[in-house]
């Protein structure tokens, strides 16, 4: 028995009105088009504030060219014991992240949504959750999850995923165990003595050192990452 043309229309119609993005997808979808279109590389801004460094120096101070890049060259690898901080950071969260007992992780969890909002959701949970302890393993773990995901839940949108990944480094990893702000504080000789002294503020906090009792472990900390999570 044929199906009546009236009733075909219907239900295409019906389908064509479910896949139509929503109004804040299409705003999404706008902004980005637009982002995309007349914000620059980061690397721009790197040189565009480069040059505007150089320019000051030459107009505000009485160096020379030469002395303006050679001062430029030798403040450069002083960044580098930081620059290999972060490598490592990044290499040994990678390292963990793929391996291979993680691997089996990864895919058990990805199984547990079952529409689109709930992978976002799961994947925004972990993001944040594995951000507290280190954001290194944070960035390759959730990444790795939000691929994974995005191949087992049908329909869900890759991009609110790669969003929901990047969370974590958006929100409370400051406050975790890898946060910059709090490690300094915490760790002696991190910090030049003039800034100690100043935190030391003569003897009321003993060596200028503030402990993850006084910043992450905060009953403060905790309800602000509650309320992020």
């Amino acid at each position: 028995m044929r199906r009546p043309r009236g009733r075909v229309k219907t239900m295409a119609q019906e389908k064509l009105r479910k896949d139509e993005p929503g109004l804040l997808a299409r705003a999404a979808l706008s902004l980005t088009a637009w982002t995309e279109k007349w914000i620059p590389d980061a690397f721009v801004f790197a040189l565009i504030a480069t040059v505007l460094v150089v320019a000051a120096a030459l107009a505000l101070t009485p160096s020379s060219l030469p002395q303006v890049v050679d001062a430029w060259g030798r403040g450069f690898w002083d960044l580098i014991a930081f620059t290999l901080q972060m490598s490592i950071v990044i290499i040994t969260g990678h390292v963990l992240a793929t391996s291979a007992p993680m691997g089996r992780v990864i895919r058990t969890i990805a199984l547990w949504p079952r529409t689109p909002r709930g992978a976002v959701a799961l994947v925004t949970l972990f993001a944040m959750g594995s951000s507290w302890f280190n954001w290194g393993f944070s960035l390759i773990f959730s990444a790795v999850l939000a691929r994974e995901i995005a191949r087992r839940v049908e329909g869900v949108d890759y991009r609110s995923l790669a969003a929901a990944s990047f969370l974590g480094l958006g929100s409370i990893w400051a406050q975790g165990l890898s946060g910059s702000a709090a490690l300094q504080m915490a760790t002696p000789g991190a910090l030049q003595q003039p800034i100690r002294d100043i935190v030391a503020r003569g003897g009321l906090v003993p060596g200028g050192i503030v402990s993850f009792t006084h910043t992450i472990f905060l009953w403060q900390s905790f309800g602000l990452k509650y309320l992020w999570s």
